[in-house]
């Protein structure tokens, strides 16, 4: 909780303004040309196939291990992923992976109640942080097309975004004219999203797909996060999945 205090202890002290940004506004990443390049990849590697199996979409459910999330404690969240696949080429030996996924890592709530020269100040802060990525990966089935059952290992490169959507309210409460029993509040709303910390990050991926049906799959993922840091924030480390996916 240290980290998030300090944040509202800064939003104290300047009355909730938040010098050089716009509500609502989210910083944009400087690499984002990887991603379409991705994508053109993914399509690639479907025209590769050669009798392999096609590709696919899945959705993956599981865990995330933080290493220094925003409390200076290590802390384990729920996470989801959305996972598009290309067919699996060089007799099912090989494949490349676009995902999204992210997590909620919390809300946090403040308030503030102060006096000063006689005005009642009152300020409530509430934070609701969220962690986002999306990720492109190559992986290897070493068993290729000998087995239903397919372990596979791979490594990638992906983008992170972590997100404070906040909700602040300010209020003064003041006697005017002095002494005259006539009291008046002034209230300012402050929402929108700041773009916490965002960066490039690489990791690396094992797992294992079982035969769900002719065209189905159940998968077992493993993926471990490195460097995953900005803004003395690091998000990196282990990541549990469980999910299926169907092939085309």
């Amino acid at each position: 909780m240290a980290r998030t205090r300090s944040i509202h202890m800064a939003k104290k002290a300047g009355h909730h303004k938040r010098p050089g940004r716009r509500p609502g506004h989210c910083i944009a990443p400087n690499g984002r040309f990887w991603l379409p390049m991705s994508l053109i990849l993914l399509l690639g590697g479907s025209s590769l196939c050669a009798g392999a199996s096609g590709p696919g979409i899945g959705f993956k459910i599981g865990a995330q291990t933080l290493e220094d999330p925003v409390d200076l404690d290590t802390t384990t969240r729920a996470r989801f992923e959305i996972e598009l696949s290309s067919a699996r080429f060089y007799d099912d030996h090989f494949d490349l992976a676009f995902s999204f996924g992210g997590s909620s890592l919390g809300t946090f709530s403040d308030d503030y109640v102060d006096i000063v020269d006689d005005v009642l100040i009152e300020e409530s802060f509430t934070d609701r942080l969220f962690l986002l990525d999306v990720r492109l990966a190559a992986r290897l089935y070493p068993l290729g097309d000998a087995s239903d059952i397919r372990p596979y290992v791979g490594a990638g490169l992906g983008y992170f975004w972590f997100l404070d959507h906040y909700e602040d309210e300010y209020a003064e409460t003041f006697e005017e004219p002095p002494f005259s029993g006539n009291f008046y509040t002034f209230v300012d709303d402050d929402e929108g999203t700041d773009t916490v910390a965002h960066g490039l990050f690489p990791f690396v991926v094992a797992g294992l797909t079982l035969p769900l049906g002719s065209n189905g799959e159940l998968m077992f993922e493993f993926q471990y996060d490195f460097e995953k840091e900005d803004a003395g924030i690091d998000l990196g480390g282990p990541i549990y999945m469980l999910g299926a996916r169907f092939r085309f």
